[in-house]
């Protein structure tokens, strides 16, 4: 079985190795490693990334809950919650096929959270103490 190799300009996946920028995971024997920013080693995050959907389920809940959720159409994320996504499988290979690169960003369209069919854009400035944010079709952020 072949394994799946997709290459753009600022993400790749290949050899089992997911990369957004340069923030890199990859699961291993149900273990899932990110690489550190620093030093380039990798650290198991496998419950991160329960926060991280947790917390896109959150602003998502709370855009719903101020009747924003009409509006809502991107999920704004930094490239570290881009990688946790996809070893969790909320974005998958199918997904990153259908991606649009930017110098700045990736979008990628049609990604599920709490039954909303949303694009994640993948924000190549945003770090991890801001990793999250809803946005309307213009991508303007929802207050």
């Amino acid at each position: 079985m072949a394994a799946n190799v997709i290459i753009g300009k600022n993400y790749y996946l290949k050899s089992g190795t997911i990369n957004f920028y340069g923030a890199k995971g990859r699961s291993v024997d149900g273990y899932w490693f990110i690489n550190r920013e620093i030093d380039g080693t990798w650290m198991d995050k496998k419950e991160a990334t329960d926060e991280i959907l947790q917390d896109i389920l959150e602003c998502i809940a709370a855009d719903t809950n101020a009747g924003k959720r009409r509006k809502i159409a991107y999920v704004i994320v930094d490239r570290r919650a881009a990688v946790s996504l996809y070893l969790s499988k909320v974005i998958t290979t199918q997904h990153l096929r259908n991606a649009r690169e930017h110098d700045d960003y990736i979008d990628i369209p049609d990604v599920t959270f709490d039954n909303l069919s949303l694009t994640v854009r993948v924000d190549k400035e945003v770090y991890t103490d801001y990793f999250c944010a809803t946005a309307d079709k213009k991508c303007v952020i929802i207050d």
